[in-house]
């Protein structure tokens, strides 16, 4: 790790110090903030900047050991003897400007000046000999000849904010050297509250530790960032000397926070918790008709959980737990935390308890709580209700084996018809997707069905059957059976939520994307009667609505969809196999918006996430497509070939991202004619289905390689049979490509970018260009080359067929910077103006463009180069 930490962020707050202290009317700018904030290496920045352009700077630093001394903190910038006669606080100050004309004073923790330096700043203020830029910490006391100058003399407050999560992701990956993983980002966030010292010292534990590692080029907390020695020390300064009372209180929200008011009333003393608020070591908040007591840092509790001695902790627990049992542990949240504390305390011995812990903690998505609560309960005897939640628990976690040996433990114990058909279920499930060993999940549901009587039971099992069969690609025969079972409602509640999720998920690859949406609707409006039954329905649900947008060409809401499927699973959630397919599904968003740079990092992060290969197959396949647009030909075709050796028939409809990769690592490597050929096989397959959505993206593919006459009609038939704008727009492009109507695809293009589309846009674009000079019409060829320029300038690098055959405009430098300006509608004396030079020259290098790019003027121009360009870093 680096020793010195790289200045990032910061930039609005940056500015605007830059700005003011730029201003000769200002006295001054004092920066707030508290211990830890960066309001040093802020200030020590922007003076830095300062020298570099000509200013003269005086550093002092103020601290309590220099406070016991008249004029301590400027002793070192001054001579050892003061001029006998002189007037000391003039004398200080000439000394200190010396002959400079208004040099820069910097004070760090200038709340802790002794009088006699605060009165020097003070007069250097009121006479206008420096500029003073102070740091002090927020809610400390302050000289009042300090105060004054933000009072009386108009020195300017700064409050210094956190750290933002974008800060801090740009600093770990300065000191790191590599990007970190998103969640470990946010997670770090969260555990130092944006406070650039502790996030310092936490980063700096875990790396020593081991819970910070290194995966395939991003770095990611692959356990709880350990609170060394170093963190401690300063959290225990922050926190101080505390009475007996204090400690013990502190104790106990820490181990169980939030706790409320009146269950930490009765165990400690009230005064105890109030003078811990005073010193805002606590924060207490309402909630509805709850007073909740939490601790002010979330360090604060990591460390004093990490000096709580074992057995200590273990009665607090209890404590704990015995003090919410008396108040009749009434609340929802209240079945958790009794259970969880039970559990600590290792007086955990009922499996109800901890199983309605572990179901109460699913339905929220907190696997690791929900894993650890239903193993207690297995153990304790819980059977095989038990075995049933705690083994789905584990599916989702992508820990299929142990699934596999939790149901098993209880497979042969005699149990009800309801409890039969559920263990059947699960297990059906985890041997279909986690084992790959979909005959024996045929055979189990089989034999539960003959067994069963029960109508609601029955449709239970045949409604996970139907889950297993449509992702190998029977979604009408599934979609039909599932409305089916809807309409006869037989009363099961999982039924219905399974039957709703099949419906929503499976229709939009069969076009009807509209229905989807309804079939949502209604699950939701719902919900409440099916959720904590069946909680991962809910993600399925969120999938099936992805889709319907991502079909239909309405990537922003596609982008809400997905990001509240990530809300739900929760910042550190280990449902693995949902957190990697959202991160996979924003990195898709981002490659059909043209952003692939953007969609090669996110998609990146999502194949570092460890799990199944068969599921983390999908995400490499997407990375493949979108290494490949990039041009990075070796590597694609290796993530490829990882992709298809685990390549699976259970998960058809979700592997065809391999299907598309193969195309794409095809095209992108020169094998245009093999990625037709592929194009056309991978459609015909889908068609054998009827899964018109992946037909049609298929068939789209043709046309953009460049063989549209062979998928026109078929291409213009399944858009017919699918809903939305993007399928229209698909076979409009098809009939115009294969017509060689520039026209027709100039109207395709500015379609796709009106979907947010630019990588289809500047595709579409350059087949414009390509028609246009077939015809003989150059000018009109260089018009919408340049267009296709604008819009593949926006795609971070991607490289495709129909870009590569691109005969675009060159334009010079400064011809490019000129048409820039003049296209924002600057003036040429303007424009003159800001490059330094004539007229004349501007007016030439512009009729140039004019001619390059066969446009007649500043408002074609304009017009032509008004294209959305996102930014892009590339971190």
């Amino acid at each position: 790790m680096s020793t010195r930490w790289p200045f990032a962020g910061r930039i609005e707050e940056t500015d605007r110090l830059l700005a003011l202290m730029n201003d000769p009317a200002t006295c001054g700018v004092a920066i707030f903030g508290p211990a830890g904030a960066g309001k040093s290496r802020l200030a020590l920045e922007v003076v830095t900047s300062l020298r570099s352009r000509g200013r003269t700077a005086v550093h002092a630093i103020a601290s309590m050991a220099a406070r016991e001394l008249p004029f301590g903190a400027l002793a070192h910038l001054l001579p050892a003897a003061l001029p006998q006669g002189a007037n000391p606080l003039k004398w200080i100050s000439d000394t200190l400007v010396g002959t400079e004309r208004r040099p820069l004073m910097l004070v760090d923790d200038a709340h802790l000046l002794d009088s006699g330096s605060a009165a020097v700043l003070h007069h250097m203020a009121q006479d206008a000999a420096a500029q003073l830029l102070l740091t002090l910490r927020s809610g400390e006391p302050v000289p009042e000849a300090v105060v004054t100058l933000w009072k009386d003399l108009g020195l300017a407050r700064m409050e210094l904010a956190p750290l933002s999560l974008p800060d801090v992701g740009r600093i770990l990956a300065g000191v790191l050297g590599d990007p970190v993983e998103s969640q470990s980002v946010a997670r770090l966030h969260r555990l130092t509250e944006g406070n650039a010292l502790f996030l310092r010292e936490l980063v700096a534990g875990a790396l020593d530790l081991g819970a910070l590692v290194r995966v395939q080029g991003l770095w990611r907390l692959e356990s709880a960032p350990p609170v060394a020695p170093p963190l401690a020390e300063l959290v225990a300064v922050r926190i101080g000397t505390l009475e007996a009372a204090e400690e013990e209180a502190l104790e106990y929200i820490a181990l169980g926070e939030p706790l409320g008011a009146q269950l930490l009333a009765g165990l400690v003393p009230a005064a105890a918790v109030e003078s811990l608020e005073a010193k805002d070591l606590v924060r207490v908040l309402v909630d509805g008709r709850r007073t909740l007591v939490r601790l002010a840092h979330p360090l604060y509790g990591e460390a004093i959980r990490a000096r709580c001695p074992l057995l200590r902790t273990r009665r607090r627990y209890r404590q704990l737990a015995e003090a919410l049992e008396a108040t009749g542990a009434r609340r929802r949240d209240d079945v958790v935390r009794t259970a969880m504390w039970r559990l600590a305390s290792g007086t955990a011995k009922d499996p109800g308890p901890l199983l309605s812990g572990c179901r109460i903690a699913w339905a929220a998505h907190d696997a690791t709580l929900a894993a650890r609560l239903g193993w207690a309960a297995l153990n304790a005897g819980g059977g095989a209700e038990a075995a049933i939640t705690l083994s789905d628990v584990l599916s989702f976690s992508e820990s299929f084996a142990d699934s596999e040996a939790a149901l098993t433990s209880v497979w042969e114990e005699p149990c009800d018809p309801r409890l039969r058909a559920q263990l059947a279920m699960q297990r059906a499930w985890n041997l279909n997707f986690g084992l790959r060993r979909p005959a024996e999940a045929d055979a189990v549901l089989d034999d539960a069905e003959a067994r069963l009587k029960d109508p609601a039971l029955r449709m239970m099992v045949q409604a996970m059957r139907l889950n297993l069969r449509i992702l190998r690609g029977e979604v009408h025969q599934c979609a039909e059976a599932a409305e089916r079972m809807l309409a006869e409602d037989t009363g099961s509640v999982v039924g219905t939520a399974m039957a709703l999720g099949i419906t929503t998920y499976g229709l939009p690859y069969a076009g009807r994307c509209a229905d989807a949406r309804r079939m949502f609707d209604r699950a939701r409006a719902v919900e409440e009667s099916w959720h904590d039954a069946a909680p991962t329905e809910v993600l399925k649900l969120v999938a099936g609505r992805y889709l319907a947008d991502l079909f239909t060409g309405d990537l922003a809401a596609a982008e809400q969809v997905v990001e509240h499927g990530q809300e739900l699973l929760g910042e550190d959630s280990e449902v693995r196999l949902f957190r990697r397919m959202f991160l996979q599904w924003h990195g898709e968003i981002a490659r059909m918006r043209g952003r692939v740079g953007e969609a090669a990092r996110i998609t990146r992060e999502a194949t570092t996430l460890a799990g199944a290969g068969h599921f983390t197959a999908l995400a490499v396949a997407e990375l493949a497509h979108c290494t490949a647009l990039l041009g990075d030909q070796s590597r694609a075709r290796a993530l490829l070939a990882e992709a298809e050796r685990n390549r699976t028939d259970v998960l058809y409809l979700l592997q065809t991202s391999i299907d598309s990769a193969q195309r794409w690592v095809a095209a992108t490597g020169g094998q245009v004619p093999r990625a037709v050929e592929l194009a056309l096989a991978h459609a015909a397959r889908a068609r054998t289905q009827e899964l018109y959505g992946i037909e049609l993206v298929a068939l789209h593919d043709a046309v953009r390689f460049g063989a549209a006459a062979k998928v026109e009609a078929r291409l213009s038939e399944v858009a017919r049979r699918h809903d939305g704008r993007l399928s229209a727009i698909y076979a409009a492009h098809g009939v115009a490509a294969a017509a060689g109507d520039a026209e027709g695809l100039e109207r395709v293009a500015a379609s796709f970018a009106g979907l947010g589309m630019l990588l289809h846009a500047a595709e579409a674009c350059a087949q414009a260009s390509a028609a246009h000079r077939a015809r003989g019409r150059p000018q009109q060829g260089r018009a919408t080359a340049a267009r296709a320029a604008a819009y593949a300038a926006s795609c971070q690098g991607a490289r495709s067929p129909a870009l590569a055959r691109l005969a675009g405009p060159v334009l010079t430098p400064r011809e490019r910077e000129i048409a820039g300006l003049a296209a924002s509608g600057l003036a040429s004396k303007d424009i003159a103006a800001s490059l330094v030079l004539s007229i004349r020259t501007v007016d030439n290098h512009l009729q140039s463009v004019y001619g390059k790019l066969g446009v007649n003027g500043r408002t074609e121009l304009a017009a032509l180069l008004d294209v959305d360009s996102p930014p892009w870093d590339g971190d």
